[in-house]
């Protein structure tokens, strides 16, 4: 019989942890692939600069890259835990003022992602209506601003799966829940 109470038998909690894990996932994808065209666009530069060809600036990608490392990245942290506020709340000798601290910071949490969605909605909004581009590649400040609002939104729904979490008196550990 599937269990609905609280607990280690919630098989709706368990499913929708799952699901979180494949969003990590994939914000971990993203990441790597953030990190490989870091690594690459800087190695490009580097030989180009030395051997003084005249390739266009592949720099820029690598800063460029940047912007989906910190905001989805801000995601995976939130997903793992690994705050400096939430490392915090870890301290705390007991469950219910823990658990109470990890609800402040998740709650804290949408609250500042809410506030940059907004702003990077804005911000692609601005882009889109300027066309701005990066100099060297022209590659348009819209399709990194977009990265705002999809890394706070990750980031709310890591948030909003701690609360799930606390107030369902499963473990906020999400990586342990999902291995079930």
């Amino acid at each position: 019989m599937k269990s609905s109470s609280p607990g280690k038998g919630s098989t709706w909690f368990r499913r929708t942890r799952r699901v979180e894990h494949v969003v990590y996932s994939v914000e971990k994808a993203i990441c790597g692939a953030s990190l490989f065209v870091m690594l690459f666009a800087t190695a490009f530069t580097v030989v180009a600069r030395n051997l003084k060809l005249s390739w266009p600036n592949y720099g820029e990608l690598g800063l460029a890259a940047l912007i989906p490392l910190t905001l989805v990245g801000g995601a995976m942290c939130t997903y793992l835990g690994s705050h400096i506020a939430v490392e915090l709340a870890q301290a705390v000798p007991s469950r219910r003022l823990k658990n109470f601290c990890h609800f402040a910071v998740a709650v804290a949490t949408i609250a500042f992602a809410a506030i940059y969605a907004y702003s990077g909605v804005v911000l692609v909004d601005e882009f889109l209506l300027t066309g701005d581009k990066m100099l060297d590649l022209d590659t348009p400040y819209w399709i990194l601003a977009l990265f705002f609002p999809i890394g706070m939104g990750l980031m709310i729904f890591h948030a909003l799966m701690q609360i799930l979490a606390i107030l369902t008196g499963h473990s906020l550990n999400a990586e342990a829940e999902a291995a079930r």
